[in-house]
């Protein structure tokens, strides 16, 4: 084999493993988290919703928004989730999201948790907590979240 050919050859070997190894198919931490607030000075802004499954994953728990301190914040308890790349919390004016505001990463697949919404999202336009893969498009779960 000439040597050009040989050189092409590793070329492609060498980038084919690099784009396998940064191929993540399970990228959330796994740690049991228990996050809360302080129930004494917080109140309920919605009713609790219950996670049911999307097309792509497995999610278990409730959702809630809670005024606390002046700000808004979406509280998952009892939350597990099948794991997977990039998976985000969204709320979200569709099931689909299409009108969204990202929350930030999952935490963890399991375990209570809290996201800060921004003081800036009138919380009361946005009417589902999604978990979504934000890399591939995909609906892990959703709740309805009822003010």
């Amino acid at each position: 084999m000439k040597a050009p050919n040989l050189l092409k050859i590793s070329i492609i070997v060498l980038l084919t493993c690099t784009i396998l190894a940064g191929c993540k198919k399970e990228s959330t931490p796994t740690a049991t988290l228990n996050e809360r607030i302080d129930a004494s000075q917080s109140k309920p802004a919605s009713n609790s919703g219950d996670f049911s499954n999307g097309p792509y994953g497995t999610v278990t728990g409730t959702a809630r928004v809670f005024l606390t301190g002046g700000k808004y914040k979406l509280v998952l308890e009892g939350f597990s989730t099948s794991n997977g790349p990039d998976l985000k919390v969204y709320i979200s004016q569709e099931q689909n999201p299409v009108h969204f505001v990202n929350l930030g990463s999952l935490k963890s697949t399991s375990g209570n948790q809290v996201y800060d919404i921004p003081s800036e999202a009138n919380v009361k336009d946005y009417a589902y907590a999604l978990i979504y893969c934000q890399q591939y498009h995909h609906l892990f779960g959703y709740t309805q979240l009822t003010f």
